[in-house]
């Protein structure tokens, strides 16, 4: 071999440890962050009752330091047992010109799945969560409501609170 072909393969090899070396791993809390990201609406037609509802999804960005987001199938009960839901939701309706918590028969807060099956380490995205549906059947005609939501890891830890934005539900 060639005294050339050594030299360009030291050179391929300096390119790629500097390469490397050149990233560093984002140093995100343990504790997952979360930040509203967008809220929609749609009117769909429930299969079921033949009734109208609003679908309600919200989207957040999130980071966290362990990746340890979201909860198998298999672990929602274990899971709930030890820290409740890991998609909490707490619903606010407007009223007199003021926002009131709504207590719903059918929970808002859910599960998430796992968001990441590689190895332990920083993680951010967005994640959309869907929630129950809205029926208009009980819902006063273009009532405004808004959402505030937190998640939890594995370990327990819990986000900080973000807020949405406001949307009208039952706006036929």
């Amino acid at each position: 071999m060639s005294k050339h072909y050594f030299k360009r393969l030291f050179i391929l090899f300096s390119v790629v440890i500097v390469a490397s070396s050149c990233y560093k791993e984002p140093d995100f809390s343990l504790t997952p962050e979360i930040e509203f990201y967008d809220i929609t609406s749609e009117v769909r037609l429930d299969q079921a009752t033949g009734g109208v509802k609003d679908s309600v999804v919200v989207t957040i960005k999130f980071q966290d330091g362990d990746g340890d987001l979201g909860v198998n199938t298999e672990e929602t009960t274990q899971y709930f047992n030890k820290f409740g839901y890991n998609y909490n939701v707490k619903m606010y309706r407007e009223k007199n010109g003021k926002f009131e918590e709504v207590i719903n028969e059918v929970a808002l807060s859910g599960f998430f799945p796992v968001l990441s099956t590689d190895k332990p380490g920083p993680l951010e995205g967005k994640l959309s969560y869907r929630m129950p549906a809205f029926f208009h059947d009980f819902w006063i005609k273009k009532d405004k409501v808004k959402f505030l939501i937190t998640i939890k890891d594995r370990a327990g830890n819990q986000s900080n609170e973000i807020e949405t934005d406001t949307i009208i539900l039952n706006n036929l």
